[in-house]
């Protein structure tokens, strides 16, 4: 409109007729572009609110909310940039609606998500108290310790001609930890006969009686004869007694951080985790499981040396004591040093202790310094070695369609790995192989047998 009238104040220089209806025109145009302004809130006489949570899982998604309140800024456009960390994903955000209450974020397909990584503005019509909520969906694959920033505030004029802004300052922290996607899942089957759904076999009892502990409702695929049919009877649902084998036992996990570790994911939701990422993960849904059980449990990571160190302990706040030590730790390009990780482990822990080490096979030249670090760890551990296999190897073996070439190469790294875990089995101690998505099934049924066989 602004350009049409600069055009007809041109024409009046040479058409005298028009000149006064021009000029009115103009006249207009000026009286409704100070109205426009006048009428048009600040954006810096906003109320701005920011929630994100404090702790996400990886790759899990997550919403962070602002909240605007800006007087007399009813039936406006509000727009709000935000400045966030490069690793996270902007997967939904809010485009205009008008209501109350929070807004159900629209999902960005992939193509605008990989030509604009920002995601654009989040965009709401301010209800009638000046009012408005944006809703931003976000992921992240990597763990750490991330802050949000500023916000930037946007706010457009009743008849379009400004376009208000201000900047609010601020930093708002939020921890990306590992996902522990099977966690409830685990403890649930923890706490019933099920572990078969785990895909382990079901474990024998070796000696000793068993202690009544407490009664929980029934779980489909009890044990019907642990039914309490007395309880029944009270209670009107089934219940099953529960019992507990042994009490007071010491867990440690040891999760390699070295170069090995940094093989990633390449298919599904979850590509691009890590081996560590993984390893992480069933780690800390094993702690679970242990301390459910009343047991102690500490862990560290270790490349040449322990870190990350947290000293086994039992109770509802140890799993987040462990968590917040180990979330942050990302696979070095270094060589890791077992010897040195187990010997070190045996000065620091010097009670009797099952240790579960995540780690992966050494290349043959490097596997005889593994057999001889297991083979000469501390006689107090009981140690279960865990040997998280390559994925996208392991696919390509099995696969009779891969390139020729490349599936004979694969072959001979398979067979060298083979060689390598039966050397590593003659240090005398457990060693499992195991893909990284599928580690925590394998190691929980490893951990029980070595429980119930002290």
């Amino acid at each position: 409109m602004g350009a049409a009238l600069l055009v007809l104040s041109a024409v009046s220089l040479v058409l005298e007729g028009l000149r006064d209806v021009i000029f009115t025109l103009d006249g207009v145009f000026l009286v409704g572009l100070v109205v426009d302004l006048v009428l048009t809130p600040a954006a810096s006489r906003a109320r701005v609110n920011r929630t994100v949570p404090q702790h996400v899982g990886l790759s899990r998604a997550f919403e962070r909310v602002v909240e605007l309140d800006i007087a007399g800024a009813h039936g406006l456009t509000a727009q709000v940039h935000e400045a966030f960390p490069l690793a996270f994903e902007v997967r939904a955000r809010t485009e205009l609606q008008g209501g109350k209450g929070v807004v159900e974020p629209v999902e960005l397909d992939l193509a605008s998500r990989q030509e604009d990584p920002s995601g654009g503005p989040d965009s709401v019509v301010l209800d009638e108290e000046g009012r408005g909520v944006v809703v931003r969906r976000y992921t992240c694959e990597r763990r750490g310790e991330y802050a949000f920033g500023d916000l930037r505030v946007f706010l457009a004029s009743r008849l379009g001609f400004w376009r208000k802004s201000a900047r609010f300052h601020g930093r708002q922290e939020i921890a990306v930890e590992p996902a522990l996607k099977s966690l409830s899942q685990t403890l649930r089957l923890a706490a019933s006969d099920r572990w078969r759904d785990l895909g382990v076999r079901k474990l024998r009892r070796h000696g000793g009686a068993s202690e009544f502990e407490s009664l929980r409702e029934y779980v489909p695929g009890d044990d019907v004869r642990r039914v309490d049919w007395k309880a029944f009877a009270r209670r009107g649902k089934p219940m099953v007694r529960q019992y507990q084998v042994e009490r007071g036992q010491e867990l440690f996990l040891l999760v390699d951080a070295g170069r090995r570790m940094r093989a990633t994911t390449t298919e599904g939701d979850l590509r691009g985790w890590t081996k560590l990422d993984w390893a992480l993960d069933a780690a800390l849904e094993i702690a679970a499981v242990a301390l459910s059980k009343g047991d102690r449990v500490g862990a560290a990571v270790f490349e040449r040396g322990l870190s990350g160190f947290v000293s086994p302990a039992r109770g509802s706040l140890q799993l987040r004591r462990l968590s917040r030590a180990l979330f942050d730790r990302q696979p070095s390009s270094v060589e890791s040093d077992l010897a040195s990780a187990l010997r070190e482990l045996a000065v620091h822990h010097r009670r009797r202790a099952t240790v579960l080490v995540l780690s992966d096979v050494a290349d043959p030249l490097s596997v005889e310094g593994q057999r001889k670090a297991l083979a000469g760890r501390s006689r107090r551990h009981r140690v279960v070695f865990a040997a998280l296999d390559d994925p996208g190897l392991r696919h390509t073996a099995l696969d009779p369609g891969a390139e020729p070439a490349l599936r004979a190469t694969v072959l001979d790294l398979v067979e060298d790995r083979r060689r390598a875990l039966q050397r590593l089995s003659s240090s005398g101690v457990r060693v499992l192989d195991a893909l990284p998505a599928e580690a925590a099934a394998p190691l929980l049924a490893a951990w029980l047998e070595e429980r119930r066989a002290v």
